[in-house]
Order: structure tokens, then C-alpha cells, then sequence
């Protein structure tokens, strides 16, 4: 059936009679970085150096290229993976879930400690997937999927398969847009497709176009076609621009959506790449690229509209000093140029020594190492007839050594990259981690910028949601940082729930506690109560002692708890109040609480003897002699009060 009022409507809006309930659209700012335009549309950026010039730097001078490539080596060391995305799926309401959401597979599962081998694990049962249903925790349904198979295995082949005719792999192209963002901060993937055109219509059967090849493109060819406001695809006066999807019509722009030469579907136009702005082009050319061809993005340092400012720039004096350097030091050790001084030689005769000249010069052109004098005439001689004149100081005096290393430090911690990393060695293993952390958290985020950037892209048009192409995390010793903080994990839950604390596990993994603990007073305060001894004349096992790391000059403060004893964060824990009577004069079942939070709080506050006894009555109403009595035997041990006056 017709809808004869959008019809309607859409004949007037089209004769101009229709009122407007939206703008055609909303103004925006203009772009501030500086930029020439050309007869296409597109933005030439005003850089402070060419693009090829900082090119040329990162590959010639070291201190440019080694955190360049440390990144770009780290980066790529163990390759590619394809990892799901998530366990199942929902239909009905796209939930994702990254366990098996069963109906009798509750969120918190309670937490199992072995106390032979010290680890822990969930509770396992024995619910499969083939004996329980799968359940929708969100809606309810029991329509789950899982990743598609056939998916993992066209990323795996476009892991492993050429990815043009150059024979180059994705992680061959994936290296070069990573070089081109620590270098240029853009980067530019080319996705060529062949598209099926229908002959009459000139329509673009999506579904039968490929893409034939990836190629990446030199960001300093490459011009985004785009507005004064940064609108891709737009020129100065509002108009789109679009380009024709056949080759051999790539070099000119087109206002209409349509080819004026073919009549195929066009494109919308995002850049042109033009050979004119490379060196060494006798016939340069201009190729202008469309939406859905292209995956770039603009600014990895300096994120953009346009264009991102390569971190060079900020760095361009020092690795220009440091370029000067190395040509001064060649020049030092070759043929000692820029000279490092004269010879001035005071004659009085100087005809003779006219003669002795002519025959030095003869020795100059056959010796490039010879140093040339310079003959002053001087009628009244001197006890000094010739004199060195000093030009340049050596290396050890113009600080060669410390001015490199300080030049290269800077140049690194914008890449991340620490002077480990150039070879020099550092101080100590501790200097050493955390330079190797630094530059891991560089990789990490590199790593990340390239998945979100490019690889999710490419997933996304080959029409894959399900599974995920990304670089393998390379360093080993975060696995390691992973299982110690585990491991630290796991032995706090156990503690805790040695104390009564009610331990759950999640199916993600996190601990859940408890908020009280179940453990009664008297296991609490009585060693005997955990052997069977109601009296508390039992012996007491010791808590367990932490692992933690020392640092010199660290002030601490003893706990009550410190001692050890069955209590087990008591502070009572090792004092007479576990040795003597299940609750000494003045501690009742009702008041035991505030008692050990009072006394807690004496020792993390270093309240003072008198102060402690005050607070103690105020909070319980005992005696003074049961709350002084009380004071005094459960600090005799971890505290040595000072003189007050009573």
C-alpha cells in the first residue's frame, strides 16, 4: 500500500511549500590548523617542516630511529591472534556473555581454598551444556548463539595469505602504518576493490564487489578532501563531492552522485593522493579515493580533525643537534675539519721564507692531515716565532657525553622508549623494570591504537562481529606481575575465610566477602575454643605472615594483631586477654565489638595510655580499674607507654 502522505509531503517539501523541522545542517567551527586548498577540494596541511623531510630525519639519525623501531619491533615480536569476541550471544536482546549463562549456573559461586597446594578455584559441578539450557539472564530467552567458525578462519587467512600483489602480508602493512603514526601521525590504509557495476543503471552491487587488494599509503602524498569546518567529502561552498568508482575516472571530482562520463553510482570523495608532492615524479598524477576505500586516522599523539602533528616536530632542534654532532665527530676523526686551529709563524726575512711556504703547500695537497700555517712578516722577531692558535676544544671539554645522552633521553620519553633501550645501562635492576614498564605500557598502547583504528575496521566490512583480529601482548613479565597479584589475591580470600568471612567467587573471576564474619567470639578470643578447650589454655598457631616488600626508612606502626595467635586481626591476638578467661573482667558479649575497634584505634592513632582508658570507659561505661587493667595487659607487649601523670 501507498503512503499517500509521505508522498504528499514529499512532492511539497520538493516545490518548497513544506515547513522545515530540521536544519539541512549544523554550522561548524573552522578548522585552526593552517592549510592551502586545491582545485579538488582538498586541505594541503601547513606543516612547520615537509612530511618528507621528517621522514628523512626518522631514518637517518638514531635517536629518532631506535624508539621508532623498538615500538615497531615490540609491538609485532609474537605476531597476530584471533580471539571471540564473546562466549554466546543473545538474539533477543544482543546481551553478550563471556561464560555459559545456564539456568543453574548462578553469577557468585562459592570459593573452595586447598589448603595442601594453596590454590583456589570455583566449586566445579557437573552442569554441561548438553544437560542444562541455556538461559538469558536479561530477557529470558534461550535463543544463544556462538562466534561463527567459518569467521575465525577468514581472519586466520587474512593473517596468513598476501594482501596485495607485492606479496606483502597484513602484518607487513599493519608495520608500516604503525612507523607512519610514530613518524608522520597519520596513517592511511588503502582497501582496493573490484566493484560490479550494473551496465544499466550504474548502480554498485555492494554484495558482489571485493576487495582485490590493501595497500598503505605514504602520508606525505596523501591531502584530505574536506571543508574550511572539517567536514570529509565537502568543499569551501557547502557542496559534496563525490568521485567515479572506475580508474580510469579517479583524476577528476564530481558535484553529483553521479559519473558524467559513465553514468556509474559514485562515491563519496575522502582524499586524493597526488605523486606531485614526492620527489622524482616526471609525470605526476592525482588519484582521488571514496568512502568505504579508505581506513585512516588522523592523530595518534595529537588526535585531529584532519590531521595529526607528528611528535618530530616538537624534537626537530634536538635531533637536528644531535645530526650535527655526528657530523662533527666525523669530521673530528676524518679530516680534522672544521680545523682545529693554526699555525701562525713570524719571520723577518720573508723572502727565504716564501720558499719554505711553497713547498708546505706542495705537502698540503698531498696530505689532507697536514695543517696549514699562516706566515705573518714581522721585522722585530721574537723569542716566539711560531704560535698554535686553538680553534675548537675537544670532545671531554664541550661535553659531547652528557649533551647526547641528555638530547636522546628527551627524544625517547615522547615515543616512551627509556635509555635502555639505546644500550645504556642502567643503574640497577629496579631502573631496569621500570623502563622495561614504561615502554610495555607504549607497546600496549600502540597495540590498542592499531586494533580500534584499522584491524576492527577491516573485521567490521568483511561483515565479521563475532571475532576480533588483534597483536598478541609480548611481554612476559606482565603474565608473571599477573600471577603474583593473583597469587596475593587468593591467599587474602583464604585468610579471610579462615577468619569466617564468606568467600564467593563470580564467573568473571572477582572474589565477592562478606561484610560479617561468622566466626563466634569465642573462636575469636579463645585459642582453646579451635581445640576443643572451652577454658583457653591451648596453644595457639601463629597467623600466617605476609609477603610484602621493605622499603628503608618506612615507619611502622605494630599492631596488636602483630603478634600473631589464633585471633588473626584481633587485637587482643597474642595478649592475656587469650590467654587468661574467655572475656576478662569488664568485656562482655555486647560490648566485645567496641572494645576491639577502641583498642584498634589506639595503636593506629598511637593514642597515649590515659587517652586510650578515657576513650575505653566513654565507650563501654566499665571502671577505670577494668579499663586501665585492660590497657595495660593487652599493650604490655607491642608498646612501652610513656610516663603521664595519673
Amino acid at each position: 500500500m501507498v503512503d499517500f502522505r509521505k508522498s504528499f509531503a514529499g512532492a511539497l517539501s520538493k516545490l518548497g511549500f513544506i515547513e522545515k523541522s530540521y536544519t539541512e545542517t549544523t554550522t561548524r567551527p573552522s578548522v585552526a590548523q593552517p592549510y592551502m586548498s586545491t582545485d579538488t577540494g582538498a586541505k594541503l596541511p601547513i606543516f612547520p617542516f615537509p612530511l618528507t623531510m621528517i621522514y628523512e630525519l626518522a631514518d637517518n639519525i638514531d635517536a629518532l630511529r631506535i624508539p621508532i623501531e623498538t615500538l615497531n619491533r615490540e609491538m609485532f615480536k609474537n605476531g597476530f591472534e584471533v580471539v571471540e569476541k564473546w562466549k554466546y550471544k543473545c538474539n533477543n536482546c544482543s546481551k553478550e556473555f563471556q561464560y555459559a549463562p545456564t539456568a543453574d549456573n548462578p553469577d557468585e559461586q562459592p570459593f573452595e581454598a586447598n589448603g595442601d597446594s594453596g590454590r583456589a578455584h570455583p566449586r566445579k559441578t557437573k552442569a554441561t551444556e548438553a544437560s542444562q539450557p541455556l538461559v538469558c539472564d536479561t530477557c529470558g530467552s534461550n535463543d544463544l548463539i556462538r562466534p561463527v567458525p567459518e569467521h575465525r578462519k577468514t581472519l586466520e587467512d587474512l593473517m596468513n595469505e598476501p594482501v596485495n600483489s607485492n606479496q606483502q602480508t597484513l602484518e607487513d602493512v599493519a608495520r608500516q602504518l604503525e612507523r607512519d603514526f610514530e613518524i608522520a601521525d597519520n596513517a592511511y590504509l588503502l582497501l582496493l576493490k573490484n566493484y560490479k557495476i550494473d551496465d544499466v543503471t550504474g548502480k554498485i552491487d555492494q554484495e558482489k564487489t571485493i576487495i582485490k587488494e590493501m595497500l598503505r599509503i605514504e602520508p606525505p602524498q596523501v591531502a584530505m578532501i574536506a571543508d574550511s569546518d572539517g567536514r570529509i567529502g565537502y568543499d569551501d561552498k557547502r557542496n559534496k563531492i563525490f568521485v567515479c568508482p572506475r580508474f580510469e575516472h579517479r583524476d577528476a571530482r564530481l558535484v553529483e552522485p553521479k559519473c558524467d562520463r559513465c553514468g556509474a553510482e559514485a562515491l563519496k570523495a575522502v582524499i586524493e593522493v597526488n605523486s606531485v608532492y614526492s620527489i622524482g615524479i616526471p609525470q605526476p598524477k592525482r588519484v582521488i579515493y571514496g568512502e568505504g576505500e579508505i581506513i585512516w586516522k588522523a592523530g595518534k599523539y595529537k588526535p585531529n580533525l584532519l590531521y595529526g602533528f607528528s611528535p618530530i616536530f616538537s624534537v626537530w632542534s634536538k635531533a637536528m643537534s644531535l645530526s650535527h654532532m655526528d657530523e662533527y665527530i666525523r669530521k673530528y676523526f676524518d679530516k680534522m675539519r672544521p680545523p682545529r686551529g693554526m699555525l701562525v709563524i713570524s719571520s723577518r726575512n720573508y723572502d727565504t721564507f716564501k720558499k719554505s711556504w711553497d713547498v708546505l703547500e706542495q705537502k698540503a695537497q698531498e696530505d689532507p692531515y697536514m695543517i696549514h700555517p699562516l706566515l705573518v712578516e714581522n721585522d722585530k722577531g721574537g723569542k716566539n716565532p711560531a704560535q698554535w692558535l686553538d680553534f675548537t676544544g675537544s670532545l671531554k671539554e664541550l661535553e659531547f657525553i652528557a649533551v647526547r645522552k641528555e638530547l636522546r633521553q628527551i627524544i625517547g620519553a615522547i615515543y616512551g622508549v627509556l635509555p635502555f633501550y639505546y644500550g645504556e645501562t642502567p643503574a640497577g635492576w629496579s631502573q631496569e623494570g621500570l623502563q622495561v614498564t614504561i615502554t610495555n605500557r607504549a607497546v600496549l598502547w600502540g597495540q590498542d591504537t592499531l586494533k580500534k583504528a584499522f584491524f576492527s575496521k577491516i573485521s567490521k566490512m568483511l561483515n565479521i562481529h563475532d571475532w576480533e583480529l588483534q597483536l598478541k601482548t609480548g611481554e612476559e613479565a606482565d603474565k608473571l606481575r599477573d600471577l603474583q597479584t593473583d597469587g596475593t589475591e587468593i591467599q587474602n580470600m583464604m585468610m579471610l575465610q579462615q577468619m569466617g568471612f564468606e568467600i564467593t567467587r563470580t564467573h568473571t573471576g572477582e572474589f565477592k566477602v562478606s561484610k560479617n564474619t561468622a566466626m563466634t567470639p569465642e573462636v575469636m578470643f579463645g585459642v582453646g575454643a579451635a581445640n576443643g578447650n572451652m577454658n583457653g589454655k591451648g596453644k595457639g598457631k601463629p597467623a600466617p605472615k605476609e609477603n610484602t616488600q621493605a622499603f628503608e626508612g618506612e615507619p611502622h606502626n605494630s599492631r596488636p594483631s602483630d603478634i600473631g595467635g589464633t585471633g588473626q586481626g584481633s587485637p587482643t591476638s597474642g595478649s592475656s586477654m587469650s590467654k587468661k578467661s574467655l572475656f576478662p573482667k569488664g568485656i562482655t558479649p555486647s560490648n566485645f565489638t567496641v572494645v576491639k575497634t577502641t583498642l584498634q584505634t589506639a595503636m593506629d592513632f598511637d593514642w597515649k595510655k590515659t587517652k586510650t582508658v578515657d576513650e575505653l570507659r566513654k565507650a563501654t561505661n566499665m571502671t577505670v580499674r577494668d579499663a586501665r587493667n585492660i590497657v595495660q595487659n593487652e599493650f604490655s607487649d607491642v608498646k612501652r607507654w610513656e610516663d603521664e601523670d595519673e
